[in-house]
């Protein structure tokens, strides 16, 4: 079994240790892991053991990683899983299939789902409330937008449930819009309004209401 020869700080990172079997360069390590392992000169491994260490320092790196994604903005667990996925490919110029069904991303978010830092229900609450401020979306594009991170449809169609009053922020865009269009024709301005108010997301029924409103102020 190969034997530690040498155990060596790494001159730019003083929290990490270069680990040395028979005289050749191992792996690195950091200082949490060299004590949680209890590395030192002298002590044989078994290859078994050495790529639990190497697994559980990769997992380590990855899961600070993920931490500081996190720390932008809330993150759908399918985000954290594409995230990870690319990392891994590439550090280990794996493909992406065999990178995504790595046991480290599961064991990573297992750990973010015990301490919280994974909760599609909040995740979606939160993202609903952010596309509903300043310049905000309607639910079709909200809807659409968190399919792409992976929501469950049962979860969307709760937080899409405490949407407010889809109308009233249509008229409160369009009251904003409505100034800039005064000199166009109705049918102009009428297509302007449904154009807007459909790329951002919102229903039809919605858009028909605005119009009419629009008109009777007419």
């Amino acid at each position: 079994m190969p034997r530690i020869t040498s155990v060596e700080p790494q001159k730019k990172r003083t929290n990490r240790f270069n680990i040395y079997l028979d005289g050749k360069f191992g792996f690195g390590i950091d200082a949490e892991m060299l004590l949680t392992n209890n590395i030192k000169i002298g002590q044989t491994l078994t290859q078994e053991k050495i790529s639990s260490i190497i697994s559980q320092e990769e997992s380590a790196k990855l899961t600070d990683k993920v931490l500081n994604f996190l720390s932008y903005r809330p993150r759908s667990q399918r985000e954290i899983i594409d995230y990870l996925t690319k990392k891994i490919k590439s550090s280990q110029n794996i493909s992406y299939k065999e990178a995504h069904d790595s046991q480290i991303i599961k064991n990573i978010i297992n750990k973010l789902e015990k301490y919280k830092y994974i909760d599609d229900l909040e995740f979606a609450k939160w993202w609903v409330l952010s596309r509903t401020r300043s310049r905000p979306k309607g639910p079709l594009v909200i809807k659409r937008e968190l399919i792409a991170k992976g929501i469950d449809d049962t979860i969307i169609e709760s937080v899409l449930s405490t949407y407010k009053n889809q109308t009233e922020i249509a008229k409160e865009l369009i009251a904003k819009k409505i100034k800039n269009w005064q000199s166009l024709s109705y049918v102009q301005i009428k297509n302007k309004v449904y154009s807007y108010l459909a790329n951002r997301g919102f229903e039809f029924d919605t858009i028909k209401e605005v119009i009419a409103n629009f008109v009777k102020k007419r």
